[in-house]
């Protein structure tokens, strides 16, 4: 019976993961609703400004920033910036490496539109307040340069990316400066001040597979047969900020709703399991 089980699984791989689903439970043992356990190490990176660990069951995204002095936009001249990137290990999964070398990302894998859609997330969650990066008004601020690194895949990169991202943000350390008569800013010594943690995003995301099968926290074998993702994204304080769906498949409004529910649900159960994280938010 195992080795037909194991044949069925590998013949109609999106049939084996309905029949599952349609007894209330995932292959991997978990129920609809249930998001793999999260652990995340702040500040392990020694080479960064700011950095963070993150693992959702096997998936394991490495997240670390760089300060860079910039020169402000006219539109906000107290305004510092991020910007953000994600990239594949090149060891990171067989299914990565089989599509990375068919020379395409499948769409909700595309590291340019994930890497927005993270920054998007923190800055609806307003994590940190982007005036705390001036420097001197109109003339230097810092500048963020966030690289996210996933290690390990096993589906959900979104939701991985997005917490480390909040982690390394947490742990980030701006030295102090002074601003030279000729408008250099110099690093000066002392004691270096960290970025005010307003709120910490919760991060549920979805995958399609039509509109009966809807999962939470996709892992990558799922991930290969769903037709849709949604990613939703609440603050520590309960607002909802971000919902994005990408894929092909339609959700009517009546299951949108149905999931914005099962996610507020999530996020709550999340917090309660995992508030040691981000503890003094």
């Amino acid at each position: 019976a195992m080795e037909e089980a194991e044949a069925f699984r590998k013949l109609n791989p999106s049939e084996f993961l309905r029949k599952f689903l349609d007894a209330g439970v995932r292959p991997d043992g978990r129920k609809i609703n249930d998001i793999r356990p999260t652990a995340m190490s702040i500040g392990s990176i020694s080479t960064a400004d700011g950095s963070a660990v993150c693992k959702i069951g096997s998936t394991t995204v490495a997240c670390g920033i760089k300060l860079e002095v910039g020169v402000p936009s006219a539109l906000a001249p107290k305004k510092g910036r991020m910007e953000i990137s994600i990239k594949m290990s090149p060891v990171c999964s067989p299914i990565h490496i089989r599509k990375a070398l068919g020379g395409h990302f499948s769409e909700d894998k595309d590291p340019v539109a994930l890497a927005m859609t993270v920054l998007e997330a923190i800055q609806n969650t307003k994590v940190v307040n982007l005036e705390e990066l001036c420097i001197k008004e109109g003339q230097a601020i810092w500048v963020l340069y966030i690289d996210i690194l996933c290690v390990d895949f096993s589906g959900n990169l979104f939701d991985a990316s997005l917490l480390a991202v909040a982690g390394a943000l947490k742990s980030l350390k701006l030295p102090p400066t002074e601003i030279t008569e000729d408008e250099e800013v110099l690093i000066t010594e002392g004691k270096s001040s960290k970025l005010t943690i307003n709120a910490y995003p919760i991060p549920v995301s979805f995958g399609i597979l039509d509109e009966k099968h809807i999962i939470v926290d996709p892992t990558a074998e799922e991930e290969e047969q769903i037709n849709g993702q949604l990613n939703v994204v609440f603050s520590s304080s309960g607002q909802l900020c971000l919902v994005e769906k990408s894929g092909s498949i339609a959700i009517s409004s009546k299951e949108l709703k149905k999931c914005l529910d099962r996610a507020k649900l999530a996020a709550g159960d999340w917090k309660k399991r995992h508030n040691t994280i981000f503890e003094d938010c």
